[in-house]
């Protein structure tokens, strides 16, 4: 009997010592949050749970319904991190966020963490004019974003309304910092303006529009898809580098599986695998992967795109834009 309680005790001492030793052991759930497609969070949420034993509950919705309901529930949190959403989204809603150094934002721009750390900077969409080869013509391309302003594109382009399009708004602000309202009224003059995003790169991709303003992963899925037909400008007057980002939410019930979540998401494995399989651009300057679009440093980007200057002059710009639109 002595020899029985003996070997259980160590049995025990075994098994507290697995669970003290492993950051993982304790914990049970996060409660996700997200605006990105559900493929793409399977693929973490599930490879997260593969590699830690959490599980992750992940709620679905468009960035602004979750941060409304970030604010709603603010006296008491459902949800437990959210990604990923325009990071100058983000910076209006950070006094629902909790303040989260990961060790994986060391290798990060400055400029990708917040000062006080209430959200990190997990991808990067780049700005882009996407054609169809069918109805334009290499020689006749456009090459930077004021040749849009010649009247020879009049109705050929589509972009999305940057009053339901967070994607759209930050091609809005570009070029409002490089042609001012001048060049939004050219502009304007000469485009559709669409619902939806979607909208935009779908119908380019199927010969329905010669020229749409997307962003290049959307467009370099049909290239990778084997489409001839999508073509991919980075515009010489500079393309627009807009980051999304993930924050822990404040007073979330599982602050530390959110955290280890948060690691795990802007690990270097994780960053290369999402850009190998669904090109969104990782923030990490550290990744590289198998994906043929071009390094970073090999596209001219506008130097003065600021998304949270972008956020703030946000009632400004869709104010003129609106009135713009109403005087066409």
């Amino acid at each position: 009997m002595k020899k029985a309680f003996q070997t259980w005790g160590m049995v025990l001492s075994m098994v507290f010592f697995v669970f003290e030793a492993s950051p993982w052991a304790w914990a049970r759930e996060v409660v996700l949050y997200s605006s990105n497609q559900s493929d793409l969070i399977d693929m973490v949420s599930q490879g997260f749970e593969k590699k830690s034993g959490i599980k992750v509950s992940a709620v679905r919705m468009g960035t602004g319904e979750a941060m409304k309901r970030v604010q709603a529930e603010k006296d008491n949190p459902l949800g437990d991190l959210f990604w990923s959403g325009d990071v100058a989204v983000l910076d209006g809603a950070k006094k629902f966020f909790a303040p989260y150094r990961s060790p994986e934002s060391k290798v990060l721009p400055p400029q990708y963490v917040e000062k006080d750390a209430l959200w990190t900077a997990t991808n990067v969409h780049i700005m882009i004019i996407m054609y169809n080869k069918k109805l334009v013509s290499e020689q006749e391309k456009p090459q930077t974003w004021s040749d849009l302003f010649n009247p020879k594109w009049k109705g050929k382009i589509v972009m999305a309304s940057p009053e339901k399009s967070g994607s759209s708004y930050a091609q809005v602000y570009g070029l409002y910092k490089l042609y001012g309202w001048d060049g939004l009224k050219k502009l304007i003059a000469n485009a559709k303006v669409l619902d939806s995003s979607s909208l935009i790169y779908k119908g380019t991709a199927e010969g329905e529009y010669p020229i749409g303003l997307t962003m290049e992963y959307a467009a370099y899925r049909y290239v990778a898809g084997g489409s001839k037909e999508v073509g991919i400008i980075y515009p010489q007057d500079g393309a627009f580098a807009a980051p999304e980002g993930a924050a822990l939410i404040k007073g979330c019930k599982h602050p530390e599986e959110a955290k280890m979540f948060f690691d795990y998401l802007l690990s270097q494995e994780v960053e290369k695998e999402i850009f190998e399989k669904f090109y969104r651009r990782p923030a990490r300057p550290d990744v590289v992967a198998s994906v043929h679009l071009p390094r970073m440093s090999e596209i001219k980007l506008l130097k003065e795109f600021d998304p949270v200057e972008a956020k703030a002059l946000e009632k400004e710009i869709l104010k003129q834009w609106k009135e713009i639109i109403l005087s066409k």
